[in-house]
C-alpha cells in the first residue's frame, strides 16, 4: 500500500513538472524570445576579434550592438590595458594578436615588416565601394609603392581646426592690454609678446607668495611645433624639391635666438629643461603661470581647474605670435596629417578576411560614421528635411565631463573621416554643434595656419639601415645641443653652439641622410601623382 502511494506520488509530481515545463515555454515574454533569437543568431555568425588601443570597455553597448546587427558579425574587442603601447609590443613579440588591430601609425610599420598583415588591396578593389568613395585620394596615399594596401587610417582627411598656439592666461592678459585687445584676433608680433612677458613679470613678481612664471613649457607636449609655426617652418627645410634637416632652415637660428632671449631675460621658467607633466600641472594650478605653448586640448583638465578655482576668465586661450618679419598668412602652427594618426589593419590570424572587409565597408560609410559619432537614429538624432539633427538631450549630455559613462556616442571611433557628410553636417558631432569658448578662440586666432603634414611624415631612413643609425646619432646631437642653445649666457655663445652642432651633424653624415630622405620624398610625390 505504501509502495503504491509512493509511486502514485512520484507520477503526480512528474506530471506536474511536465505541465509546468510546457507552461513555462509557452509563457516566455517577447523580450526573452528576442534574447534567445539574438543568441541563436550570434551562434551562427562569424566572430571578429579586434585590438583597439583606445578600448576600455566591452563591445556591448547599444551602438556596438547596432554595428553587429548591421554587419551580421560578432565583435569582440580586446581591452588595451593601462599600457596599450606595451600591449602592442607584446602582441608582436609573441605573435599573439587578434583578427584586426587598431594601433598608432608609428607602430604599423613594424607589423608590416614582420609579415603580420594582410594585403587588402584586392579585397578593397572588389568589395570596398564605400571605402573607395570615402577615402578617395587618401587611399592611394596609404598604398605601398607596389600598390599593396596593409591598413586603413583613422581620423583622415583635411581638418582645418586649430592645433598649436601660444596659450595665454586670459584674465592676466586683460589686465595688461585691456579686454578689447585680448578679445581681438590680431596676432602679437614677436616683440609685442616679449614685452607682454616683461610687463607680466613687472606687475606680478609674486602670486600668492610664490615667484610668478612668465613662460613655461611641458616637455611632454610637442612644444617645438609652436616655435616652428612662428617662423613658417614645417618638418624639414625644403628648397628646390629637396629636403634638408630643419636646422638648415634660414629662420632656425632666429627661432633659437627668440628662445635664448626669453631665457637670458628671465622670462622663461629656469627649470624648463627638467619640466615634466606633474611639475607643469602644479605650476599652472598654482595660478602663477602667464603663458605656455601647446594645443588647446592639452590644457582641458587644467583649464577646468583654473576656472573652478580662480574664476571663469582664469583660462588659458590660444593666440598667434608672429616671428620677426613673418606675415600672419605665413605661419604654420596648424600642421595636420590628412592620412590620419591611427592604423586599422587585418592580420594574418584572420581566418575570413571578407568578414573584416564587411566591417570596414559599413563603418567607413556615412551610415557607419553617423552611427558611431551621432548615435542611434530616432533616439539620439533624427532626419529633418534630409538633414541630420541631434537631440538637445544629447547635445547637453556631450558637454558633461563624464559623458563617456552616459552614452556610447564617440566611444568607438574606427575609420573616422574628418569633414562633412552629404547633407552638410559634420561626421564628428561636437566639432560643429559644441565648439566651446576655448576652441572658438583658438580657431578664430589661428586661421590661415593649416598645412598638410602627410607628404613629409615618416621619411626617415628604414630601420636597420646604415643611414638610420646615422639619423639617430644626428638627432642625438640636436637633443644635446638644443637646451644648451636656449640656456646660453650670450647671443654669441648661442650661435657658436649652433655652428658646432651643424659641424658635428655633418661629420656624422647629415648630407648622406638628407639624400635618402629627399629620395623617399620625391618617390612619394611621384607615387601620389603630386610631383612639384
Amino acid at each position: 500500500m505504501r509502495m503504491r502511494r509512493w509511486r502514485y506520488g512520484i507520477g503526480i509530481a512528474l506530471l506536474g513538472m511536465t505541465v509546468f515545463s510546457f507552461g513555462g515555454c509557452g509563457g516566455k515574454t517577447e523580450q526573452q524570445n528576442a534574447a534567445d533569437e539574438s543568441e541563436n543568431r550570434k551562434e551562427q555568425q562569424s566572430t571578429l576579434r579586434i585590438f583597439d588601443k583606445n578600448a576600455k570597455v566591452d563591445f556591448d553597448d547599444e551602438i556596438a550592438k547596432a554595428i553587429m546587427e548591421k554587419t551580421g558579425l560578432n565583435i569582440e574587442v580586446i581591452d588595451a590595458t593601462d599600457n596599450p603601447g606595451e600591449k602592442v609590443d607584446m602582441m608582436l613579440a609573441y605573435r599573439d594578436y587578434p583578427d584586426m588591430i587598431l594601433i598608432d601609425l608609428e607602430d604599423i610599420g613594424r607589423y608590416r615588416e614582420s609579415g603580420c598583415l594582410v594585403d587588402i588591396s584586392s579585397y578593397v578593389d572588389r568589395e570596398g565601394s564605400n571605402v573607395k568613395a570615402m577615402y578617395g585620394d587618401t587611399l592611394n596615399r596609404l598604398k605601398e609603392p607596389d600598390g599593396s594596401l596593409y591598413y586603413l587610417s583613422n581620423w583622415y582627411g583635411e581638418d582645418r581646426n586649430a592645433v598649436s598656439a601660444f596659450q595665454i592666461r586670459y584674465d592676466y592678459l586683460v589686465s595688461l592690454v585691456g579686454k578689447e585687445r585680448a578679445d581681438s584676433d590680431e596676432p602679437f608680433t614677436q616683440e609685442e609678446f616679449l614685452e607682454l612677458l616683461r610687463l607680466f613679470r613687472e606687475r606680478y613678481p609674486q602670486i600668492d607668495g610664490q615667484d610668478s612664471i612668465a613662460f613655461t613649457l611641458n616637455l611632454k607636449f610637442e612644444y617645438d611645433n609652436c616655435f616652428r609655426g612662428m617662423y613658417g617652418m614645417k618638418l624639414y627645410y625644403e628648397d628646390d624639391d629637396r629636403l634638408y634637416h630643419l636646422v638648415r632652415h634660414p629662420r632656425y637660428l632666429d627661432m633659437m635666438n627668440f628662445l635664448n632671449c626669453m631665457y637670458r631675460e628671465g622670462l622663461l621658467d629656469k627649470s624648463w629643461v627638467v619640466s615634466n607633466e606633474q611639475l607643469f600641472a602644479d605650476n599652472v594650478k598654482s595660478g602663477k603661470v602667464f603663458a605656455t605653448v601647446c594645443a588647446y586640448w592639452d590644457l582641458a583638465e587644467l583649464n577646468r581647474y583654473l576656472q573652478s578655482t580662480y574664476g571663469e576668465d582664469a583660462v588659458m586661450l590660444g593666440y598667434k605670435v608672429l616671428g620677426e618679419g613673418i606675415d600672419e598668412r605665413e605661419t604654420t602652427y596648424g600642421g595636420r596629417n590628412t592620412i590620419g594618426w591611427d592604423a586599422i589593419a587585418v592580420t594574418d590570424h584572420c581566418e575570413n578576411v571578407q568578414d573584416a572587409i564587411r566591417l570596414m565597408e559599413f563603418l567607413s560609410s556615412e551610415e557607419g560614421q553617423y552611427l558611431m559619432l551621432w548615435g542611434i537614429e530616432g533616439k539620439d538624432w533624427t532626419l529633418q528635411n534630409g538633414v541630420h539633427q541631434p537631440s538637445q538631450e544629447i547635445l547637453d549630455m556631450l558637454q558633461e565631463e563624464s559623458v563617456t559613462e552616459k552614452t556610447p556616442i564617440r566611444r568607438w571611433t574606427w575609420f573616422v573621416k574628418n569633414g562633412y557628410g552629404s547633407d552638410g553636417t559634420p561626421y564628428y558631432l561636437t566639432e560643429y554643434y559644441l565648439p566651446g569658448r576655448i576652441a572658438q578662440v583658438s580657431n578664430r586666432n589661428m586661421k590661415y595656419d593649416y598645412w598638410d603634414m602627410a607628404p613629409y611624415s615618416n621619411l626617415e631612413p628604414e630601420r636597420g639601415s646604415r643611414e638610420a643609425l646615422k639619423w639617430k646619432n644626428i638627432e642625438d646631437i640636436l637633443y644635446r645641443a638644443y637646451p644648451k642653445m636656449v640656456n646660453a649666457a650670450t647671443h654669441e655663445e648661442m650661435e657658436q653652439i649652433y655652428e658646432n652642432m651643424i659641424e658635428s651633424m655633418e661629420m656624422e653624415g647629415l648630407s648622406e641622410v638628407e639624400a635618402v630622405i629627399t629620395e623617399k620624398y620625391q618617390n612619394r610625390l611621384r607615387q601620389w601623382g603630386e610631383e612639384r
